[in-house]
């Protein structure tokens, strides 16, 4: 959701790809392909976001660090709370959109009958 209003960049595709799965760690790896975004830039954002305690590295698995939100961080908490609010309002405009095509279709229908 963060893409829509923050724009495409690599940080906020980052952000709101962690942001949708807040309980799970990913490899640098799995960020960059689920982010669609390069393995070196995911390196040095995941770098930036973990000084800004935003993103904590949580254990190794093989070679690979994993990574996830640090949601004990107050800013990483409105973060989310945030991004819920975006997605409920996207599917409360989404539930009406077709209602009031299904109320314009029965107007018509019944236009037509009479």
């Amino acid at each position: 959701m963060f893409k829509d209003i923050f724009g495409n960049n690599p940080q906020t595709k980052i952000l709101d790809f962690l942001a949708d799965y807040p309980r799970f760690d990913y490899s640098i790896t799995e960020i960059a392909q689920k982010a669609k975004v390069s393995r070196p830039t995911v390196y040095k954002i995941i770098k930036s976001l973990q000084e800004k305690n935003l993103v904590m590295k949580t254990r190794e698995q093989g070679t690979s660090s994993l990574y996830q939100l640090n949601t004990k961080n107050s800013l990483v908490q409105v973060i989310l709370r945030f991004d819920f609010e975006i997605a409920s309002k996207v599917s409360e405009q989404e539930m009406k959109a077709p209602l009031k095509k299904r109320k314009s279709d029965l107007t018509k229908t019944k236009a037509v009958l009479s």
